[in-house]
């Protein structure tokens, strides 16, 4: 009996212990579980945050990019590629100025996204931060002392994840603009702790505007409190400033971690490039140009007839009045001899509804504008409406047929070795147009923009 009780005692032991097993067994395996549903409702909300912030940046950019191809020249100083200042103070409005080409109040090119001068929602990221934004000293609206037409290049640096340089603002490939999604607050790496507050009443109003006379003295408006820094590759590169032209100071790409798996660098960057937003903004100018060419024509004295266009001269700058029997060239800015081979029939001059009448903007555009007219609709004596077209232009696609009244052609950014400096240079078709609009004939062809092509033609 003895014996059996023993048995009976150990084989109970055995039976706990592997019950106390299974016991470990169970909460190790829902441990587990409650770490992997853990682990993917983290990472199905960052995938959610990023998804917001992405969305938000191609909004951002979509609007400042009709913010410049859309301007409305009743004002008079406005021209096509003018992108708002930053805000600074945290306002939604873009500041008047945000410096001078000379590089001074280099800081006031980066501020957030004016969403209000943009006409947008108030657009935040995954963190709910609101945008950030810096702008090129070419493309910024004021002040402006440089040309604004296809050969100008953004001036802001943008490197990526490894610090290899992406927009070099030293050469032709800078951005115009970089959009920011700032993130969460990190403590940099230079020992700043992010923080963002501002107090009502004292350094911000219940808006959160900042009302300090210097807006980012106030951590809510610093950009130190909302852009990273990291070293990558042996150099340094700090989101919270940037300098225009510089190879080197410009912005860097998030999510960034040091060597320890600690997230440096959140931002997010979203760039606008010079191919993005010259295309638009050369179709601005092409229409621009059509309708102040189809309203001339639609003046009663003019019986739908067109003015001579400027002859190209590669010997002295460029001309821009119109000489007789010149049916492709620059647009004409004077009519005497359209006036004159018309015996006075002709209009002397553009409409005054004409937009190329207001401001400075045409004076950046017309080196890079060309105007091609059929035989049919030249001026004559007199100024008689054009019933046939033997002789007029074609632009393939749509097709070849030889029924286009008039073309006009705006130039991309230069292409290849191609020089623009020298009168000879800047008198010399292929300089300006690709094959086959550099012949200046009746032929031409239009085209998505490429390594090889970037002409915008329109026609009538």
């Amino acid at each position: 009996m003895t014996a059996i009780r023993i048995a009976n005692f150990n084989r109970g032991r055995h039976y706990q212990h592997g019950a106390a097993l299974m016991v470990m067994l169970v909460i190790m395996v829902m441990g587990g579980m409650v770490f992997l549903v853990s682990a993917l409702s983290s990472s199905a909300l960052q995938t959610k945050r990023d998804k917001i912030t992405a969305d938000a940046l191609a909004q951002a950019k979509e609007a400042l990019i009709g913010y410049a191809v859309g301007v409305n020249f009743t004002g008079g100083a406005e021209r096509p590629g003018d992108l708002p200042c930053p805000d600074i103070n945290n306002d939604g409005i873009a500041e008047p100025s945000c410096g001078n080409a000379a590089g001074n109040n280099q800081a006031q090119r980066l501020g957030r996204l004016p969403w209000k001068t943009l006409g947008i929602s108030d657009l935040r990221d995954g963190s709910g931060e609101r945008l950030w934004y810096a702008v090129s000293n070419n493309f910024k609206k004021s002040i402006r002392t440089a040309v604004l037409n296809s050969d100008s290049p953004g001036t802001i640096t943008i490197h990526g994840l490894d610090g290899n340089v992406v927009n070099d603002g030293s050469t032709t490939n800078g951005a115009v603009a970089v959009i920011i999604a700032p993130g969460n607050s990190l403590t940099r790496q230079d020992n700043v702790s992010q923080a963002r507050g501002c107090t009502v009443g004292v350094d911000c109003d219940a808006t959160d505007k900042c009302t300090s006379a210097s807006p980012t003295t106030v951590p809510k408006c610093n950009p130190v409190n909302y852009l990273d820094i990291a070293t990558v590759g042996g150099s340094t590169e700090d989101n919270a400033n940037f300098i225009d032209n510089s190879a080197t100071n410009g912005f860097i790409q998030g999510r960034i971690k040091d060597n320890s798996g600690q997230l440096i660098v959140n931002d997010q960057l979203l760039a606008i490039t010079q191919d993005a937003i010259m295309r638009p903004m050369q179709k601005r100018v092409a229409a621009e140009v059509n309708q102040c060419l189809t309203d001339y024509a639609a003046q009663g004295q003019n019986n739908g007839r067109y003015p001579w266009a400027a002859k190209l001269d590669t010997s002295a700058a460029p001309d821009y009045g119109d000489d007789s029997d010149t049916l492709f060239g620059r647009l004409p800015d004077t009519f005497t001899r359209t006036f004159a081979d018309s015996a006075g029939g002709m209009k002397n001059g553009w409409t005054t509804i004409c937009n190329m009448n207001l401001g400075s903007w045409w004076s950046n555009w017309k080196e890079m504008v060309f105007y091609g007219l059929a035989d049919a609709y030249k001026p004559v004596n007199p100024p008689s409406t054009p019933t046939t077209c033997p002789t007029c232009l074609t632009v393939s696609p749509p097709s070849p047929m030889a029924d286009k009244k008039f073309v006009v052609i705006v130039a991309g950014k230069k292409l290849g070795g191609k020089s623009r400096s020298s009168p000879f240079d800047k008198g010399t078709l292929s300089n300006y147009l690709e094959s086959p609009n550099d012949v200046g004939t009746i032929s031409f062809a239009q085209g998505i923009s490429s390594a090889t092509f970037n002409d915008v033609v329109i026609f009538q």
